[in-house]
């Protein structure tokens, strides 16, 4: 038979305040994503490290969404995706 691993679930994200998001998946954080003065919606991953800012939330959260963080030691190493501009 084939691979038995489930789909990875689809990011879901709750406004919870007036240009302001979370994003978790299963339960865990993803980071969130601000709109700034200026108009830019502004990404930050799960340790609210800024990963850019980009013209609509969309963008941004799909920013945010493909930012994989792998392992919490000294050998982390992160992968950004979207275009922050």
């Amino acid at each position: 038979m084939g691979d038995q691993s489930p789909f990875p679930s689809r990011p879901l994200w709750a406004s919870v305040a007036d240009g302001f998001y979370v994003g978790s998946r299963d339960g865990s954080f993803l980071g969130y994503v601000d709109r700034q003065a200026d108009g830019a919606w502004r990404a930050f991953d799960a340790a609210s490290r800024a990963i850019g800012d980009f013209a609509d939330h969309h963008r941004a959260m799909a920013a945010v969404t493909t930012t994989v963080t792998v392992g919490a030691h000294s050998d982390e190493i992160e992968s950004r995706g979207g275009d922050a501009g």
